[in-house]
């Protein structure tokens, strides 16, 4: 168990003109990455489930592979001589998305049965759908930031700087965005939703999302039958889906070339 000493410090939201409070639901985010496209690969029998259902799913941290993961708001807190855990950490979800458009690691490793599609978004269009299904308190539940990847014997100094008890939420959020070097070429960016203190039993939390206007496009395995593919695209637009949907040609053989060889 990691013991985090807390140093208090004053919130990062700050009271602007008519008393209005910022939050910072973007974290690790410049303007221009806000509507960069993210990718993330889904089987094609969960990307017709969303939808059938309109739902996307995020999940709780204990559910990803890293050991490393939700390390923060899983430790013991120092404050003064007591210890203390955070409530929060039963209460939070999220989902993995990446900057990389497509790679040969992430079919092998995200469509080991070469049944998957790859979508297409933004940082700004996932948080605005989440925003909305969230209401009046998305200010402080719902957040999207791009993962910073450090070092193992920097991670307690970064951990001690994060203000986890920050009233606009953001502190927790922080707390999910920070990976061991050996990860980065994950190239990840996460969406997070911050529930009430236990009122979250369930591992997945679910979200209403317009597929076509926050999906800009389908990819489907390059290694995936052509007969399956023309049978899933039929399935898939039969259920209203209208944006693009294309063939990956990362694995196409390529035009024979011509060589000039001197004499």
């Amino acid at each position: 168990m990691i013991i985090i000493q807390v140093k208090f410090r004053i919130s990062v939201c700050a009271k602007v003109g008519g008393g209005a409070m910022t939050y910072r639901n973007y974290i690790n985010l410049t303007e221009k990455q806000k509507d960069t496209p993210i990718y993330r690969v889904f089987p094609v029998g969960r990307f017709i489930q969303i939808l059938t259902t309109g739902n996307l799913t995020l999940v709780k941290p204990k559910k990803w592979d890293d050991p490393f993961e939700n390390i923060l708001l899983s430790s013991k807190f120092k404050i003064g001589r007591e210890l203390a855990e955070v409530s929060a950490r039963d209460s939070v979800y999220g989902q993995c998305w990446t900057w990389h458009r497509e790679t040969d690691a992430m079919w092998r490793i995200y469509s080991p049965n070469k049944d998957g599609v790859r979508v297409k978004s933004t940082p700004r269009k996932l948080l605005e759908s989440l925003r909305k299904s969230c209401g009046k308190f998305s200010d402080v539940q719902c957040f999207i930031g791009g993962v910073k990847y450090i070092y193992k014997k920097d991670m307690r100094e970064k951990f001690e700087n994060i203000n986890i008890f920050s009233t606009d939420g953001s502190g927790i959020a922080e707390s999910l965005l920070y990976k061991r070097k050996e990860f980065s070429h994950e190239r990840e960016v996460r969406i997070i939703y911050s529930g009430k203190d236990g009122e979250c039993e369930r591992d997945i939390f679910e979200f209403q999302i317009d597929v076509s206007k926050t999906i800009d496009r389908v990819l489907f395995d390059p290694r995936m039958s052509e007969d399956l593919r023309r049978s899933y695209i039929e399935a898939i637009k039969s259920l209203g889906y209208k944006s693009e949907i294309k063939r990956s040609s990362l694995y196409d053989p390529p035009e024979q070339l011509t060589i000039n060889t001197s004499q």
